[in-house]
């Protein structure tokens, strides 16, 4: 997957962010938190709701690099009746997929248990 500038400016941009990182071609770092929902939705193609999300930022990289995206399932759980799934996404450039650039551990439920909180 690639950002190219072009997106990258527009997430910079709705943020109303005006930053060094973003004159020097920096990819936005809260990117990561949209590439985690795409990741997980290739595996989970169940309507999904995000509750929580930690992001972690190892390293700037620029706007137009190829990335990679990979993540595994941290766990499975229920609380309050509701069925969750911790997700971990690390982001990394194509060229370096052993260096992050940003990791992301996410969870989620399905839509068809917010109505079972007890």
């Amino acid at each position: 997957m690639t950002v190219s500038a072009a997106a990258n400016e527009r997430y910079w941009s709705a943020a109303a962010a005006r930053h060094p990182l973003l004159e020097a071609g920096a990819l936005y770092p809260p990117i990561a938190a949209n590439l985690t929902v795409l990741l997980f939705a290739q595996a989970c193609p169940a309507a999904m709701i995000q509750t929580r999300q930690r992001l972690r930022c190892h390293r700037t990289e620029a706007a137009g690099t190829p990335l990679v995206v990979t993540g595994r399932v941290l766990d499975l759980f229920e609380k309050r009746g509701r069925a969750y799934v911790e997700v971990e996404a690390v982001v990394a450039a194509e060229a370096r997929p052993q260096e992050p650039i940003w990791t992301s551990v996410a969870t989620f439920t399905p839509t068809s248990t917010l109505g079972a909180s007890q």
